[in-house]
């Protein structure tokens, strides 16, 4: 949810970008390079922002349950 938020967010920055270089009179060429720039950082931005929402779930997924720690813990004590 909060990819997308930040999606919509830096998508009307960049169009408000467009917006000012349109009226300083910013060359097409110039623009093109400078939004081209602004577009990248925006797809880091999201794709972060995804794998930061994603990453308490891949956590919880890599962390062993507690009856996994107890098997762990009886298995060493056996082998002691």
């Amino acid at each position: 949810m909060a990819a997308e938020s930040t999606a919509v967010v830096l998508t009307e920055r960049l169009d408000a970008l467009a917006a000012a270089l349109r009226a300083a009179g910013v060359s097409p060429e110039r623009s093109s390079g400078l939004l081209a720039s602004a577009a990248t950082a925006t797809m880091h931005a999201v794709t972060l922002d995804a794998l930061r929402e994603d990453a308490p779930l891949a956590l919880a997924a890599a962390q062993p349950s507690a009856a996994d720690v107890k098997a762990e813990l009886a298995a060493v004590r056996i082998a002691a």
